[in-house]
């Protein structure tokens, strides 16, 4: 399952690449730096998620581990 996961994470990568490479070909690019950089940090924010869920789509022990320790943590919160 987790090579998805990775699968997904490459072609993000591959889309931003090609944005920033388009970006740097307009004309007048300026006026949508503030819209790229936003979407740069969302982007990024997405790319830590999906590592940090990596453990989860995997069927090892350390997978295991990861979900036991997540569900001891939820039910300490409520």
């Amino acid at each position: 399952m987790s090579y998805r996961i990775s699968d997904t994470y490459d072609a993000i990568d591959q889309g931003m690449r090609l944005l920033r490479r388009s970006m740097k070909g307009m004309p007048e690019r300026y006026r949508y730096m503030k819209h790229y950089d936003e979407l740069r940090r969302q982007v990024a924010v997405l790319l830590i998620l999906l590592e940090e869920a990596t453990p989860w789509m995997e069927e090892t022990d350390k997978a295991k581990k990861a979900t036991a320790l997540a569900k001891a943590l939820r039910d300490t919160v409520r």
